[in-house]
């Protein structure tokens, strides 16, 4: 996230000198008036240098307001606020693609809700922390490594459809996968994170408590996100969708991550901008930026004095 402030915003007063020069602008344009009255053809000359006049006239003063406007600007002292972690961070999201997903329970269905939600996130994600994306169902695959080209993973993720999904939930596995993803290469200052999110409970491969423990033995936080409404919903196979809470809140539990529920894509979009600040540890600092808009004041106020003395000089 970006911010834009100054230092010293009391001087901005400063910026009320531009309505004494159109005052004293306005002033000597009728003095000027008057004086040209005791030319006999006066409507010959309005005629003759009105467009000119004017146009150099309107000129010179766009960009007079233009260095004073930056000028101030630049005597205030503006800075931006930019986030970024206080550590390197490396982030595996985690995505379920199991047959679940396709329940209608969350608008227009938890597929949709969780995928479009998730590219927003990603979107918004400092382009200096590393994204990995894994899939799984019965089973579980690493689709992208933990990589800062981002537009990838929102690629992938926009590529999604029904027709992707599978039977089974294989929990466990997919976070012993996403664990040896982040392994590789780690460093002793790289903060290791993993968004898990799904939809129903853990029947197929590794148990998922026991893929936690060995989480936590690496120091990664696994932050679960358990989406659906909490009467469930019926899809193909008649069976009934319905989420675990309970394993999911033990998996945060265990590598000190957080669970929260998804009944919406509001609550996503709620969800992801809390993990902003709980994942990613991110820190605001100010990047100051007076030098910049002092050197743009600075030309704008030469290019002023130069049009006004060899190219605008007749119209003063």
């Amino acid at each position: 996230m970006y911010g834009f402030g100054f230092e010293w915003p009391w001087a901005l007063i400063l910026l009320l000198v531009l309505p004494l020069f159109y005052y004293l602008e306005r002033y000597f344009s009728v003095q000027k008036r008057i004086k040209g009255a005791k030319f006999s053809r006066i409507e010959l000359l309005e005629k003759a240098v009105a467009r000119t006049v004017d146009y150099k006239r309107r000129t010179f003063m766009v960009l007079f307001v233009l260095a004073v406007i930056t000028g101030v600007f630049s005597a205030a002292r503006p800075h931006v606020s930019i986030e970024i972690p206080v550590n390197p961070v490396k982030l595996m999201l985690v995505f379920d693609t199991s047959i679940s997903m396709e329940a209608t329970d969350i608008e227009p269905n938890r597929l949709s809700a969780a995928r479009d939600t998730a590219i927003e996130f990603i979107k918004k994600v400092p382009g200096d922390i590393r994204i990995g994306l894994e899939y799984f169902y019965g089973s579980a695959y690493v689709a992208i490594s933990p990589t800062k080209e981002h537009e990838k993973l929102t690629s992938s993720l926009a590529e999604l459809t029904q027709e992707d999904l599978y039977p089974g939930t294989a929990i466990g596995s997919a976070i012993n996968a996403a664990v040896n993803t982040l392994s590789v290469n780690r460093t002793e200052n790289n903060r290791l994170v993993i968004i898990l999110l799904t939809d129903g409970e853990s029947n197929q491969g590794m148990f998922p408590l026991s893929a936690a423990k060995i989480a936590r033995s690496e120091n990664i936080k696994i932050f679960t996100i358990g989406m659906g409404s909490r009467e469930g919903a019926f899809v193909r196979g008649g069976y009934l969708a319905a989420l675990d809470e309970g394993t999911l809140m033990e998996i945060a539990n265990i590598t000190g991550g957080k669970y929260f529920r998804a009944e919406s894509k509001t609550d996503f979009r709620n969800i992801y901008k809390e993990l902003r600040s709980s994942a990613f540890s991110l820190e605001k600092q100010k990047l100051e930026i007076t030098a910049v808009l002092s050197g743009i004041s600075l030309l704008l106020f030469l290019l002023v004095v130069y049009l006004g003395i060899s190219v605008f000089r007749p119209i003063f």
